[in-house]
């Protein structure tokens, strides 16, 4: 688990998934500024990242943004979607997860409580261990590496962050094995 003085990360790795904007390039390099202590993998892939952002402008991103992750459903950013599909159990699964944040008095905002961006940012507050375990292992992980997996465009940047975050994850919380999808 990370110390208390690194929850800022958790804000940062949901800014550099969520949709982009102006602020983009500096919560990237902040971000992989965070990142240093953690394995050569994790620092390269986001400074790859940061590198590529600092390289297109607002509409380039926002254009390589949607066709990743908006209009490719293997690649959505929805963890419920990669780990359950449109079933029963992913509406199970997301109202665990309001129950979750509304005993934190985690706000949301107007994004679906499975969004990545919104998993990630819940990640920083003191929730029980016991939940966010399972829900890492079986249910993020997983679904990140889908999204990697799935990602099929050379030279697709969004690709490294995806990847950054994923091995940031598995050695923050000393994760090996990624889990079975029993979140």
């Amino acid at each position: 688990m990370l110390p208390e003085e690194n929850k800022q990360i958790w804000q940062l790795l949901s800014d550099v998934l969520d949709y982009p904007n102006a602020s983009l390039p500096e919560s990237a390099r902040k971000c992989a500024q965070m990142l240093e202590g953690f394995s050569l993998d994790t620092v390269r892939a986001m400074q790859s990242f940061v590198t590529f952002v600092r390289t297109q402008n607002i509409a380039q991103l926002e254009e390589v943004y949607t066709q990743t992750f908006e209009f490719n459903p293997a690649t959505t950013l929805y963890i419920g979607y990669h780990v359950f599909g449109e079933t029963p159990k992913r509406s199970r699964f997301m109202n665990r997860l309001k129950e979750a944040y509304l005993s934190q008095q985690f706000s949301i905002g107007g994004e679906l409580p499975d969004h990545l961006c919104v998993l990630l940012r819940f990640l920083g507050t003191p929730a029980d261990l016991e939940f966010m375990m399972p829900l890492i292992q079986d249910g993020i992980l997983p679904a990140l590496e889908k999204i990697e997996n799935n990602i099929s465009e050379k030279g697709n940047c969004y690709a490294e962050a995806v990847n950054s975050i994923r091995l940031f994850l598995k050695e923050a919380y000393g994760l090996k094995k990624v889990g079975d999808g029993h979140v």
